[in-house]
């Protein structure tokens, strides 16, 4: 038992560039959608001060802030290459998808030791759940060095910006690749900071219920520590909760000249379907899951760069029947394995950004790249197995949700600052092996911002 530690630990150690994001850098960006600023890297001293209500804001006892934000947009979409199908019978099938969504805040301080917090979304078409409650959450203190958040928020510990196994280990969704800046789900927990005097280090603790069973011994709890040193930020921790995969943590970040470098790393013990069929400490797998980017800037020419590389160690294996079988028996179980399919392996991801193209302010270019690079194949296309209705709906649902590979190209014109259009080619590779479907995308953005 020692040895299957210690060789995850020492592996977990030597990854050197690693940082931890503040757990108040909730509210992620409502940047435009369609190019502009969106992949650009904006610096800032506070993290804190990102969030929709804090920027430029100044609190007095009693007082209450309304805020939040409204997008409205569209997108045409026309398939212009794919395999056995005809030009003209994909233009007819192109397709124009509005969106239109919002998000509303309430921040109140009735006191200077307390503060009330909720968020709301909305968006079209309103049916079913038209409302969701985002965050909803109270700040209190315990004298100087001591905080209390409780209620339903987003935790924001890992540094990745594409990929994010740290946070992931307590939020119940992850960031999705295409669109970064979307908050991501939290769960509903008690966090207490506390701020060790004379440093700039912090201790987090979390104290996470199960709303699948109330039961105590579900509960999971948390901890993270971190430290700055020589102008890293490093963090360290671990999750535990009863008959569930066991995990630590480690996040570092920050800078070698002008290139900001992130990372994070987790050691799972036992993989998520191990502890699922057998929920005990004895003959389990050791299960890695890392990440590492850098970010850069160039004010002349005004060039953003972003990259991240991320490995999943899951043992997800989308070519056995008996794993697919496995997970398709329970649909709760459904997130769960697309999500590891999704990022089984070796992952890259790719932004850049081109503002402010030939010196004029309203044109700009972005280049987006996402790729699996071992991702394991699927079941055979003429396994008797595919008869079986739950692994022949397996099968397509992995097709038709996980890609190996999305690339877009966009030129984006902002008409005005309410108004803006962006086009390009939009390509999807299902298999390294076959020719991608190349389809041309024109976005546009139709008002809308922050109020």
């Amino acid at each position: 038992m020692k040895k299957t530690f210690l060789i995850p630990l020492v592996l977990l150690l030597a990854i050197g560039t690693l940082t931890a994001q503040s757990d108040e850098d909730l509210f992620g960006s409502d940047d435009d959608l369609f190019g502009g600023d969106d992949f650009l890297i904006e610096e800032v001293e506070d993290v804190s001060a990102k969030t929709d209500l804090s920027k430029g804001i100044l609190f007095d006892n009693g007082s209450v802030k309304i805020g939040g934000s409204l997008s409205a947009s569209a997108s045409l979409s026309t398939t212009l290459y794919q395999k056995d199908t005809e030009f003209l019978d994909n233009l007819k099938a192109s397709s124009l998808t509005p969106s239109l969504s919002s998000s509303i805040t309430l921040d109140a301080r009735p006191n200077q030791d307390l503060r009330l917090f909720s968020r709301f979304n909305l968006s079209y078409p309103f049916t079913g759940n038209v409302l969701n409650v985002k965050e909803m959450f109270t700040d209190f203190n315990a004298g100087d060095y001591v905080s209390f958040r409780f209620g339903l928020h987003t935790v924001t510990w890992g540094t990745g910006l594409f990929y994010s196994p740290v946070s992931d280990m307590i939020n119940t969704s992850s960031i999705d690749p295409e669109h970064r800046d979307e908050q991501v789900d939290g769960s509903l927990n008690l966090r207490t900071l506390i701020n060790i005097p004379g440093t700039m280090n912090n201790l987090w603790f979390y104290v996470i219920p199960d709303k699948g069973t109330w039961q105590a011994r579900d509960t999971a709890l948390a901890v993270k520590g971190e430290f700055v040193a020589g102008g890293w930020e490093l963090g360290a921790g671990a999750f535990y909760k009863y008959n569930t995969a066991p995990r630590a943590m480690l996040t570092a970040s920050g800078s070698i000249k002008k290139w900001a470098l992130f990372g994070e790393a987790v050691y799972q013990y036992g993989s998520d379907r191990e502890w699922l069929e057998n929920a005990g400490f004895s003959d389990k797998k050791s299960v890695i899951k890392a990440t590492a980017g850098f970010m850069r800037s160039w004010e002349d020419p005004n060039i953003s760069l972003l990259a991240q590389y991320y490995f999943d160690g899951n043992d997800f294996d989308a070519s056995s029947v008996e794993d697919l079988m496995f997970y398709t028996s329970d649909k709760s179980l459904v997130p769960m394995w697309l999500n590891e399919y999704r990022t089984k392996g070796h992952n890259i991801a790719l932004s850049l950004g081109f503002s402010e193209l030939f010196g004029n302010k309203d044109l700009s270019f972005s280049l987006l790249g996402l790729a699996n690079l071992t991702k394991p194949k699927l079941v055979s296309s003429d396994s008797p197995y595919l008869a079986i209705p739950a692994v022949s709906d397996a099968i397509e649902t992995i097709k038709n949700f996980c890609p190996r590979g999305i690339f877009s190209a966009m030129l984006n014109y902002s008409f005005s600052k309410n108004a803006s259009m962006g086009f390009g080619p939009y390509i999807t590779v299902a298999d390294w092996k076959k020719v991608p479907t190349v389809a041309m995308k024109i976005d546009f953005k139709l008002g809308g911002g922050k109020f």
